[in-house]
């Protein structure tokens, strides 16, 4: 079985270019193709780690790769040693692997590495989010790197780019998919029976390149998203083409976790809105001037240094600066014992953090008390009340709590409040009695972003077809793979985390 991952493609775009695409169009004449539930649908980055460990973001506590961390109060890469051994979980490949299925798992992110894997295991070498590529064995990444590139996808900076940057930020996906695809031909010549691997190019691509007019997308050519696509419809043939020679009855299933559309994010309010409102609920009046929290340094650094300047800054000085930038921007100057919420980081959804004592190093609620119960209903009654000024229509489309839509041991780690926003577009301008008007523009130069739609397409063996027909949620994927060998089902188990300091 070869399960190829196209994160975050859009399949829609992908039928309106078929004629562009030959073998994708090939494989959706001769194969299955189903759509997916995905718990990217409210959570977008969190579908990685909902496929590998067959447990909803509930139970393995992922939404972001920056998570905020309750006990630090600042935010962290998942990636990170120090942090990651909270989110740890069992994917499902390892029992199979056990049971003496050959299994590679090649650049499948947010799973642990350790030296008794039963598998040949690689993760984070070309990925979408940054994070040391680490192994199961470490001579096989040495010689893909020598081969192929230290990380050919590159680092992610979000802020607009110009022409010249997307025709590079294209190029250098083009080069990246091309690697990638070489990386798989030279492990393909390995033993195996079950290979998983990940193309994360159409990712960054959808993300910089999608074709769509607007002053929050950066300036990309029409054409520049499709050749990315072209490049790995061309990947995607060739690992076809070996499969399909090698004289093995190969099941295929290529897949897509989530989907890319474009860009409807309105998180570029929600820091203010949160502001005003937690304001109005403590019965302090609104400050004169545009901002209620008066910005700190890397707020207005981030806000007033030149989009160009900040891309180079953010390339030449790593990805632990930007982090540093961000978590500074986000805490720094404020005063918990007047925060009763705050804004998560996201890719472009709205998370809210509710400040709960002894959950939070400075909390504000008492958990479980009135005060905190009236503030959840009130805030939700404010958020809904929110108009894009420009149309009237409301800024908010539905307004979720964690702990009814994802429960489980590690919920904690989650955001309490999850918005899903209304318009099609990013707006400048929203109102309400409460908050007022609020002017303000998206300024990640994001002009695709994700969309909770999944879906795969499958070949192979009629019983493999039929097993898959049957399958209705990314978390399922798993226990098919299971079946497909005559394995037992995997119970999807989650690593408790050990609560340790640094």
């Amino acid at each position: 079985l070869l399960m190829i991952a196209l994160d975050s493609v859009s399949l829609p775009f992908i039928r309106d270019h078929l004629d562009r695409l030959p073998s994708l169009k090939s494989l959706l004449d001769r194969g299955e193709c189903r759509a997916l539930e995905t718990s990217a649908k409210f959570l977008s980055a969190s579908p990685w780690p909902t496929f590998t460990s067959g447990l909803l973001p509930g139970e393995h506590g992922h939404y972001y790769p920056f998570q905020w961390d309750a006990e630090k109060h600042l935010c962290r890469r998942v990636a990170k040693h120090v942090w990651s051994r909270h989110f740890e979980y069992e994917p499902f490949w390892h029992p199979i692997a056990r049971q003496g299925i050959p299994t590679i798992a090649f650049d499948i992110p947010y799973v642990a590495i350790d030296k008794d894997l039963p598998c040949l295991q690689i993760s984070h070498w070309s990925y979408q989010s940054t994070g040391a590529a680490e192994t199961s064995h470490p001579e096989v990444l040495a010689d893909i790197r020598r081969r192929f590139g230290h990380r050919p996808i590159g680092a992610e900076v979000p802020v607009p780019k110009t022409a010249v940057q997307c025709h590079a930020l294209r190029d250098e996906q083009i080069r990246a998919t091309k690697a990638k695809g070489d990386a798989i031909l030279y492990l393909l010549d390995r033993p195996w029976q079950l290979f998983l691997t990940g193309f994360f190019e159409g990712h960054r691509a959808g993300h910089n390149l999608w074709p769509v007019a607007g002053d929050f997308a950066s300036d990309a050519a029409p054409d520049a998203l499709i050749a990315v696509y072209e490049e790995l419809d061309r990947q995607v043939g060739r690992i076809l083409e070996r499969v399909g020679s090698d004289g093995h009855d190969t099941s295929v299933m290529l897949l897509a976790l989530h989907g890319m559309e474009a860009n409807r994010a309105q998180n570029h309010f929600l820091g203010e809105i949160l502001d005003r409102l937690n304001r109005c609920f403590l019965g302090e009046p609104l400050p004169r001037g545009d901002r209620v929290r008066a910005p700190n340094v890397m707020t207005y650094l981030r806000s007033a240094v030149p989009h160009t300047l900040q891309y180079h800054a953010a390339r030449m000085l790593g990805e632990d600066v930007q982090d540093w930038v961000l978590n500074r921007a986000l805490v720094a100057g404020r005063d918990w014992s007047r925060t009763p919420s705050l804004v998560l980081p996201s890719g472009g959804e709205g998370f809210i953090r509710l400040n709960i004592k002894g959950r939070e190093r400075h909390g504000f609620f008492e958990p479980g008390s009135p005060t905190l119960d009236r503030y959840i209903a009130w805030l939700r009654d404010r958020l809904a009340e929110i108009r894009v000024a420009d149309t009237g229509e409301p800024l908010i489309d539905r307004i979720l709590l964690s702990d009814q839509h994802f429960p489980g041991s590690r919920r904690h780690y989650l955001p309490d409040i999850i918005l899903n926003w209304k318009p099609d577009a990013p707006a400048e301008r929203v109102t309400s009695s409460e908050i007022g008007e609020i002017e303000m523009k998206l300024d990640t130069g994001r002009g695709g972003n994700h969309v909770g739609e999944a879906f795969f397409i499958a070949t192979g063996a009629e019983e493999f077809l039929a097993n898959a027909r049957d399958i209705g949620d990314i978390a399922e994927l798993g226990g098919l793979v299971a079946r497909h060998f005559r394995r037992p089902v995997p119970e999807a188990r989650a690593t408790l985390a050990i609560q340790t300091s640094e």
